[in-house]
């Protein structure tokens, strides 16, 4: 079971995501780096569970970095090594201007269905649109729709697709349209980074497509895959697949309203 620690900074006066970062270094291997979205990712020295990517911990900042939430997939029993070292550290460099609160997540991340001891229980990737762990059947879905997309204009993918070759994420796929735009790397500064994340910047259009790239900025700094920030579009998907029936389809869509 997955445990997330919510920090709350108070009156911090340096650059608290590099101050976490070097912190992290110490205790993980770094898989991922976003310093526009301030979300770092990765694997704990401390081993265990983690996803297809080798990742079992993700730290997200608030935009005014004055909270942090640590996802910990790696967790057993009451173990919260991980959590628990990341707090250590940061104690001695921010004395009383942190606080924290530890929460065991039970609920898959999409259709908050209860992941009870036992049950089948899988990390999800980054840009999924959720941190929390996910039911077999909500991780079977965004798996497939991962595979199927393209990870920048989430236009369904042809017969032609093209590794986006993201070294966090191997599945993620490009439309030869994207593709041609990616290859321009060296003349037009167009490029997906590795370490920073997904960036675009160019004012050409997209050969064969109804949009300008500089809308590709806007499209890419939100989840890598389309809709999957709505959990009631992932619940209508399953519905429609026939993997729940109408009744559990109308009890979790009022409880994800409520």
């Amino acid at each position: 079971m997955a445990t997330k620690a919510s920090i709350k900074f108070n009156d911090v006066d340096f650059n608290l995501f590099s101050t976490v970062l070097e912190c992290c270094r110490k205790k993980a291997e770094i898989k991922y780096i976003n310093d526009k979205k301030y979300h770092i990712a990765g694997k704990s020295v401390f081993g265990g569970r983690t996803n297809k990517d080798g990742i079992n911990f993700q730290i997200i900042f608030s935009d005014d970095k004055s909270t942090m939430e640590i996802y910990d997939y790696s967790k057993r029993g009451t173990d919260r090594r991980f959590i628990d070292s990341m707090f250590e550290l940061l104690v001695p460099l921010l004395g009383d201007n942190i606080q924290m609160n530890l929460e065991d997540l039970n609920e898959c991340g999409v259709c908050r269905k209860k992941l009870r001891v036992g049950s089948a229980k899988f990390v999800p990737s980054i840009g999924w649109g959720t941190c929390q762990e996910l039911c077999e059947s909500c991780y079977t879905l965004l798996l497939d729709h991962e595979k199927n997309y393209c990870c920048v204009c989430h236009g369904k993918l042809g017969f032609r697709k093209y590794a986006a070759r993201i070294n966090w994420n191997s599945n993620l796929l490009l439309c030869k349209d994207c593709y041609v735009i990616t290859k321009r790397n060296s003349n037009e500064d167009v490029r997906i980074s590795t370490k920073t994340g997904p960036h675009l910047s160019n004012s050409n259009r997209i050969p064969n497509a109804g949009f300008q790239q500089q809308d590709l900025q806007r499209i890419m700094s939100k989840s890598v895959l389309s809709g999957t920030d709505d959990p009631v579009h992932i619940l209508k998907i399953r519905f429609a697949r026939g993997e729940i029936n109408k009744e559990e389809f109308q009890e979790m869509r009022k409880l994800l309203e409520d």
